[in-house]
């Protein structure tokens, strides 16, 4: 894995947003799973202050969920509405390239499995952006999640619902169940990467990065990865700023 230093919040923001359109540059019909949450909404925001008068870069990229909550969250999708909000709307792009899990199906395993198989149809993933889980999750797979594990419904531990909880934007009801993008499901995009910031985020990335490769720590398995790009704030990086660099 790459780790590159950040030197806060705007920085890493800045970063991401830059690595995102590179990418979209190369290949501008990019499959790219992005995630919600509060490390990713200064990017979205640098993104629409950059892009939003003209966001024809965007037209024809294909857009993924990392994981969504299951109801009584919003039917909408709780994670897809921060994603729509602060991404999807204002850069135009078609519903035809808006892949949301459907929550509201009535066999959640079905449409699981239904996702993984468009995802394989349209030749997999690029890029999947993730953030990092204080317990070391990865998307909504928990510690214990096995390194083969496919997209699927899972229930998520009381620590994780609290930590959702703390968000300072609430987008509806929050469960304990969600649908996730598998360990293998990720491992298998051809490009991670990863947002790290705040001091509460120093431990999982010490323990993704150096420490051993274990289902008790979901993120670890990116060591494995050929193309992992961590980007983590000043905060985040105390005693692991000699393996890190400016980018």
């Amino acid at each position: 894995m790459e780790l590159v230093a950040c030197n806060d919040s705007a920085d890493l923001a800045r970063r991401a947003a830059a690595l995102f359109v590179e990418r979209l540059r190369d290949k501008p019909d990019l499959a790219m799973a992005v995630p919600a949450g509060r490390t990713p909404r200064a990017m979205y925001a640098h993104l629409a202050a950059t892009y939003a008068a003209d966001p024809s870069p965007f037209s024809r990229m294909r857009v993924f969920a990392v994981d969504e909550l299951c109801p009584p969250a919003p039917p909408d999708g709780y994670f897809w509405r921060q994603i729509r909000a602060e991404f999807l709307d204002w850069a135009r792009i078609e519903a035809s390239r808006r892949y949301p899990f459907l929550v509201h199906a009535p066999d959640l395993a079905s449409m699981c499995l239904q996702y993984e198989a468009t995802i394989r149809a349209g030749g997999g993933l690029d890029l999947v952006m993730l953030g990092l889980g204080p317990n070391g999750h990865l998307a909504s797979n928990e510690p214990g999640s096995a390194f083969d594990s496919a997209t699927r419904l899972v229930e998520l531990v009381a620590g994780t619902v609290a930590y959702i909880l703390t968000d300072d934007v609430i987008q509806g009801p929050v469960s304990s169940r969600a649908v996730t993008l598998g360990l293998r499901t990720i491992l298998e995009a051809r490009e991670i990467l990863v947002l790290v910031d705040g001091a509460h985020k120093r431990a999982p990335l010490r323990a993704m990065l150096d420490g051993p490769v274990t289902p008790e720590i979901p993120a670890s398995i990116l060591q494995r990865h050929p193309r992992c790009t961590v980007l983590a704030g000043r905060a985040s990086l105390e005693g692991l700023e000699n393996r890190a660099h400016v980018g």
